[in-house]
């Protein structure tokens, strides 16, 4: 099988599998506990933070463990949704993580603001500007997209958000393995993020949360209830042989990021211009600039892409977001961008990564390529 879905997950790295299992192994104990034992485990846990904030550029009391970034994008919605008078601002084209928190808290009686996007999928940070009112307690504008690619203006978005007063929050799950090196150069109040989207372990992910918020917000409002892990923020007994690997998956995405994204831009480009050579009909729905290196999305004319990925049981390729994947309606982020139903429908994402290799690229544009002659002669 050629795999190319890494924008759904990434398989785990080899070095970041030893490490997990070993350190399952060896820090068994409850990190909680007062003995020895606890204690080491413990420290296995904050020698991973530790490592996990010099990379990131920031302070261990800013990075909090969560279950991954959908927990991490409801954990900030709920800091700032108390009152139903709160306003907030998001795009048409989060995850459904953040949407969903968001709709949730209008279904409650809050007042939100979705913000269109523009037919690259980007955000105006004028519209943002436009948006904020004197009751806005968060703008939430995702740092890359999942299934088009598009990076959005951060900074500028920051400074009309900073210019308010206004928190920004970000999720930065697409971008942290390719786009954002540093957290101090990346000017958000709240930054999710999650392993698996950088060859670590699922089942983990975090939630920055920077000092400037925590002291204008008072401190951090608790996620749940229950116990005094991770500050007592976010209580439950740690998933430590997880926080271990994601601080070395963490580690490893950060050696020759400069070279690997040049790598699978190049693949990318390979891949789309093999494609176009045999269907000049295929349109791109990313951005021609902006864009994640390693996100393609393409819309094939008279084609379902449904029917299109059972034709090609040899490539793994999606329709749109896993999260989504059940569901029979069309992609709201291609929606979003102007297209019809219809078009969303004949749209496939493609997602090149580490282990992507040039002639897995080029053998899964050729199976893709014929399966597509095929349809189209039926």
């Amino acid at each position: 099988m050629i795999y190319l879905d890494y924008q759904a997950t990434t398989p785990l790295d080899d070095e970041v599998a030893d490490l997990v299992d070993s350190a399952g192994r060896r820090f068994w104990a409850n990190p909680s506990s007062p003995h020895m034992a606890g204690m080491r485990s413990q420290e296995a846990i904050e020698g991973a933070r530790r490592k996990m904030v010099r990379l990131l550029g920031c302070r261990p009391r800013e990075l909090f463990f969560t279950s991954g970034a959908t927990e991490a994008n409801n954990w900030a919605i709920s800091m700032v949704t108390a009152s139903p008078e709160h306003h907030i601002i998001t795009t048409a084209i989060e995850h459904k993580s953040m949407l969903d928190a968001c709709r949730a808290f209008q279904r409650g009686g809050g007042d939100l603001t979705v913000l269109p996007v523009d037919n690259n999928g980007f955000v105006n940070p004028g519209e943002v500007k436009r948006a904020i009112k004197p009751t806005t307690r968060l703008v939430s504008v995702m740092a890359a997209n999942n299934e088009i690619g598009s990076v959005q203006p951060i900074t500028d978005i920051a400074s009309v958000t900073g210019e308010a007063g206004v928190p920004l929050h970000s999720d930065a799950t697409q971008a942290i393995g390719y786009l954002v090196e540093d957290l101090t150069q990346f000017p958000a109040d709240l930054i999710s993020f999650s392993s698996h989207k950088l060859y670590g372990p699922k089942g983990i992910g975090a939630l920055y949360i920077s000092d400037k918020f925590q002291t204008s917000n008072n401190g951090v409002p608790s996620l749940l209830h229950g116990g005094g892990q991770e500050g007592g923020k976010r209580p439950g007994t740690q998933n430590l042989p997880a926080i271990v690997g994601f601080a070395k998956a963490l580690e490893l995405s950060r050696a020759g990021l400069t070279g690997e994204r040049s790598r699978v831009n190049q693949l990318k480009n390979m891949f789309l211009d093999l494609l176009l050579s045999h269907h000049p009909d295929i349109m791109t729905n990313s951005p021609e600039e902006r864009c994640l290196p390693n996100c393609l999305n393409i819309r094939i004319p008279g084609v379902d892409a449904g029917e299109l990925m059972s034709a090609v049981p040899q490539v793994a390729i999606s329709a749109g977001s896993a999260c989504n994947s059940n569901d029979q309606q069309p992609s709201h982020v291609l929606m979003a961008i102007g297209l019809s139903a219809d078009e969303a429908r004949s749209s496939l994402r493609i997602g090149f990564g580490r282990t992507t290799t040039p002639e897995e690229a080029r053998d899964a544009a050729m199976a893709i390529s014929a399966a597509v002659s095929r349809m189209k002669a039926s």
